[in-house]
């Protein structure tokens, strides 16, 4: 709400007026971007009739003094995600003079990490995966933080800066080698919760089995992001009709409880059931067979959000469009293409 009582024009509602992406309109109200006229009147006279105020999306330059320290914000710190993500992070923030602290969001409300960040006035915040909240995410506004999100579970849609991977095209990739094995039907495992990058992968992945094998059945199954169980799913999934499978699963986690699931059923690998997970963790190589992964650069991601803090700095517009690094597959002994 605006002091006035009103609720705040947003530019995404200036973007849906007038019919473009969020990053579309911001380059049209900051008059950078080689647009059309059309393109640019039309956001024009949508800001123009929702009575939209560009200082309130973007806030104006930082006007904190700069402490050469930079925010990481994370859920946990006890897993191989975060132990790549926090590598590549410290390792890009030494290297540009800024010094980084880890900050964890507990679950406690009386804990907030933006009441932390606030005591600290840093340079930046890059947050990790997690999805702040609105008003946590005004609380830094207010103090004229730059923010970067991580691989978050959600789209920002432009509102705020973020760096991921190719996530559908990691999907995609992995739906064509599955395609080239000996398997007759396919399924995808997925977490639930059904975040952004999740649907990505599981939409690349059937895509690539409609072109790849046209007709070929593929089963959904829903697991659990992290601590994934062995399910009567899984087992059903792997024992029906004894036809060899082909199996996405969209994390490394979710992969090694397909293993499990073979295991008990007595089922190998790769000629019964076919398996390819996503985030080539350390454990990827070192499962039994050697798991094929989409490998994501993690280390790169994080250093990718680091060095977007002082370019933040440097101008006034906090939208940016999202920034992706290339998946890449790497196929190991889960896999046998023909």
């Amino acid at each position: 709400m605006s002091a006035s009582g009103k609720p705040t024009v947003t530019l995404k509602d200036v973007a849906d007026a007038a019919g473009v992406s969020v990053a579309t309109a911001s380059r049209v109200l900051s008059g950078r971007g080689d647009l059309t006229r059309g393109t640019r009147e039309r956001v024009a006279e949508a800001a123009l009739s929702l009575g939209y105020q560009r200082s309130f999306s973007t806030r104006g330059r930082p006007t904190t003094l700069d402490p050469r320290l930079i925010e990481f914000v994370l859920g946990s710190f006890d897993d191989a995600w975060t132990d790549a993500m926090t590598t590549g992070a410290r390792e890009a923030a030494f290297r540009l003079g800024f010094d980084l602290v880890l900050t964890l969001d507990r679950p406690d409300p009386s804990d907030d990490w933006p009441t932390r960040v606030a005591t600290r006035r840093p340079s930046g915040v890059v947050i990790g995966i997690i999805r702040p909240t609105a008003r946590q995410l005004d609380e830094i506004r207010g103090l004229r933080i730059p923010i970067v999100l991580l691989d978050p579970r959600s789209d920002p849609e432009g509102e705020l800066a973020s760096v991921g991977t190719t996530d559908w095209q990691g999907g995609y990739e992995a739906g064509v080698h599955l395609a080239s094995c000996q398997v007759k039907r396919f399924a995808v495992v997925t977490g639930v919760p059904r975040y952004r990058f999740g649907r990505a992968r599981e939409e690349g992945f059937r895509q690539a089995i409609a072109e790849q094998r046209p007709g070929a059945p593929i089963t959904h199954v829903d697991s659990q992001w992290t601590d994934a169980p062995l399910t009567a799913e899984l087992m059903k999934l792997v024992t029906a009709d004894r036809t060899p499978v082909g199996v996405f699963a969209c994390n490394d986690e979710m992969a090694l409880a397909v293993y499990r699931a073979a295991a008990r059923a007595g089922r190998r690998i790769p000629e019964d059931v076919s398996v390819v997970g996503f985030n080539d963790e350390p454990r990827a190589a070192a499962a039994h067979p050697p798991l094929t992964s989409i490998h994501q650069p993690l280390r790169e991601m994080a250093a990718r959000a680091i060095e977007l803090i002082p370019e933040l700095r440097r101008h006034e517009e906090f939208i940016h469009e999202r920034i992706e690094l290339p998946c890449t597959l790497v196929v190991r002994d889960s896999t046998r293409p023909r």
